[in-house]
């Protein structure tokens, strides 16, 4: 197996990158206001997706209490998001910050875990915070170092709730590698269960025990259940469950308005699909909170998707054009419209344009294992078989 086909077999092991549980309630020593607050109101900021806000929430943290590593893992946390949610992981400025901040945190959690870590929240924010690096180790190629920093977050993680059983929000990091390593491919699993243990349902109690007892990780783990019922376990009643009781949680969010949307296509509930992409461009017309106008084009790229499930290829092509057309530099939204027009085009009968499109996919950067997805149409034309080619990520 190839390092681009391993990669995402490997990213669910080496992914740490929601905003993380960041610290227990029951047992903490930190039980005041000073701390709680603003921890709160930045996870909060940073579901809307008001990355500045978060910032200024988390830096106080960390400005107030300097040698305790929560705030600069909530600042790391940041960093990593917008980077990714923003800048499809293409942004040096932010990438520099996002590093440094990650460095940081590991050596506050070191140094506070040298002078006793009684409650493992030190413990905690340095597997969070090794986990992030190791997943940016992975995206840069780094196997080694990302397979190194992957083996010490969840040590880290592992012995945060060996020190504290009540620190819910570590068993999240613990769950999500347990129930991925039950998970891989044959080929990989062997070394996986060696170096990490567990089991699927072991891992699934753990996140979904993160997910109701959890302090600051009860979104997190709910995004991560979201993600292993869409791609994993299938069961896409549960997945948008989940998602809507974020949405009514979140309801400024377009992010989790977003994931409604793809989660309806998991579903093959078109017209409802079509629905809540719609509303999603009226919110972002209208200027609504966190409908930024930069996201217009997933809900156009929603609306291509609806109408090749509805078998209306033509129609879906006329959306896919427009995404193309209007916005070249979104990379992995515009490699993932690439493929969808090329199955489109061979709906229509159109093989030499589909061939193109599915070319043009091999192109640009690999984005969701979307290039061994071309090639599978390059050998055979895409004949609108039922099922969902692309993760949610």
């Amino acid at each position: 197996m190839t390092p681009r086909r391993l990669l995402p077999v490997l990213l669910p092991l080496l992914l740490l990158a929601l905003p993380p549980g960041l610290r227990a309630a029951a047992a903490s020593p930190f039980q005041d206001p000073e701390m709680a607050r603003p921890i709160d109101d930045g996870l909060r900021a940073l579901y809307d997706l008001d990355y500045e806000a978060a910032r200024q929430n988390f830096t106080v943290l960390a400005e107030k209490f300097p040698d305790d590593p929560i705030g600069q893992y909530a600042l790391t946390t940041t960093h990593w998001w917008e980077l990714t949610n923003e800048f499809d992981e293409q942004n040096p400025a932010l990438e520099k910050k996002f590093i440094e901040a990650a460095e940081r945190t590991v050596v506050i959690a070191r140094e506070k875990i040298r002078r006793g870590d009684p409650g493992g929240e030190a413990h905690l924010c340095l597997g969070g915070a090794l986990g992030l690096m190791s997943r940016w180790d992975a995206i840069q190629g780094h196997w080694f170092r990302a397979y190194r920093h992957g083996k010490q977050a969840f040590n880290a993680q592992e012995k945060a709730l060996k020190i504290n059983p009540q620190l819910h929000d570590a068993g999240l990091g613990v769950g999500i590698f347990h129930y991925y390593t039950a998970t891989l491919p044959r080929v990989v699993k062997l070394l996986a269960k060696l170096v990490f243990g567990g089991n699927k349902e072991q891992g699934l109690a753990e996140i979904r025990r993160a997910m109701t007892q959890g302090r600051f990780s009860r979104t997190a783990a709910k995004l991560f259940l979201v993600g292993i019922y869409n791609n994993n376990e299938k069961n896409y009643t549960e997945a948008l469950a989940l998602v809507r009781e974020g949405r009514q949680e979140f309801p400024r969010s377009s992010f989790f308005h977003f994931l409604e949307i793809l989660t309806l296509e998991n579903i093959g509930d078109w017209a409802a699909m079509r629905q809540e992409a719609e509303s999603f461009i009226r919110r972002v017309e209208s200027g609504d909170f966190s409908y930024r106008k930069k996201y217009l084009h997933r809900a156009y790229f929603a609306l291509g998707n609806s109408s090749l499930g509805e078998k209306k290829p033509a129609e879906a092509v006329a959306y896919y054009d427009r995404v193309i057309r209007d916005l070249p530099s979104e990379d992995r939204w515009v490699t993932w419209t690439y493929l969808n027009r090329g199955k489109a085009h061979d709906l229509l009968g159109r093989r030499e344009q589909a061939l193109s499109d599915y070319r043009a996919v091999l192109q640009r950067r690999d984005v969701w294992g979307m290039h061994d997805q071309a090639e599978d149409y390059i050998s055979r034309p895409y004949a609108g078989l039922p099922g969902r080619d692309s993760p949610i990520k």
